[in-house]
């Protein structure tokens, strides 16, 4: 329950901000900003879209960048 709260919690903070173009892992889940050295690192497995298509897709923000 608690993490459905959270999930929640973040969605909505997304949902109300802007979204910004970011790069998806889609093996990680992991999305970057496109300046970040790990996503000039992704190829294969990365796909470009924004911020809140990331995250609706169960993305969490990359731990270097902020994603």
């Amino acid at each position: 329950m608690r993490k459905i709260i959270i999930a929640l919690f973040v969605v909505g903070l997304v949902g109300g901000a802007n979204a910004y173009p970011v790069s998806y892992n889609k093996n990680s889940h992991i999305y970057h900003k496109h300046n970040c050295e790990w996503a000039k690192k992704c190829t294969k497995n990365c796909v470009h879209i924004d911020s809140r298509e990331a995250i609706r897709r169960g993305g969490r923000p990359c731990k270097v960048c902020g994603g």
